[in-house]
């Protein structure tokens, strides 16, 4: 039971230290290590079984995908023009940016870690997976399994064809925002991808079969759409 409290402790506020430490333009959440876990059907049982892959080291997650507001400021601090607007604009200031390519992301967490002194950069997609998962690999899409339209997701059938501001629906077990639906979220480049990047979770243009916890696709590093945007992290042993 001590243990338990002093996870639950160690959980909440080294975020907050973290956050409040370094004056962090975003939230980071802590996202406590664990197992990466491999989900097989299997026909004979009909049931999806899971089988532990590698682990995952801790790491911190930005809450949000980076915003509009977010993103103006790095243009302004490095004398840079915004990405091409998406047809809403960039006016309002809470929405996330998009039309930003696989390197302007990189970009963007290169000039935080010059500006804080902590190296930030993209997630990897088993990172991602983990963090939308709240490490629980035991269901097919954990708390986003709910019927859609829900409160969590962001996606074609209630979105109006724009996404919703970075935080305008529910978090996840871990506090993470839209890690499925409003944009699809730029994670770093795996050797093995043939053509480009991978971005996950979905957006707002998307049906309910393409706004889960694996929703997973291959673009060029050099496309910009006006559905994908990014969020950054931390990782532990910085």
């Amino acid at each position: 039971m001590e243990t338990c409290k002093k996870l639950l402790i160690l959980l909440f506020i080294l975020p907050m230290v973290l956050h409040a430490q370094n004056n962090l333009p975003v939230d980071m959440v802590y996202v406590e290590g664990g197992t990466y876990g491999i989900q097989t059907y299997d026909s004979i049982t009909n049931m999806t079984k899971t089988y532990p892959s590698h682990d995952i080291r801790s790491f911190y997650m930005s809450n949000t995908e980076v915003s509009v507001q977010d993103f103006k400021q790095f243009c302004k601090e490095t004398d840079r023009k915004m990405p091409p607007e998406p047809d809403w604009g960039w006016g309002d200031l809470k929405l996330p940016v998009v039309n930003v390519t696989y390197s302007d992301a990189l970009q963007y967490c290169a000039w935080l870690t010059e500006k804080y002194g902590i190296p930030f950069t993209l997630p990897t997609v088993a990172q991602w997976e983990y963090a939308a998962r709240a490490g629980n690999f035991d269901t097919e899409d954990f708390v986003y399994h709910t019927e859609l339209p829900n409160p969590y997701v962001v996606y074609i059938a209630n979105s109006k064809e724009k996404p919703n501001c970075i935080t305008c629906m529910q978090p996840n077990e871990m506090g993470l925002y839209a890690m499925c639906g409003n944009v699809w979220e730029w994670t770093l480049k795996e050797l093995e991808n043939r053509w480009g990047p991978s971005v996950m979770g979905g957006s707002f243009f998307e049906d309910a079969n393409n706004v889960k916890v694996d929703s997973r696709k291959e673009f060029p590093q050099s496309l910009r759409r006006q559905d994908i945007g990014f969020r950054v992290v931390v990782n532990r042993d910085w």
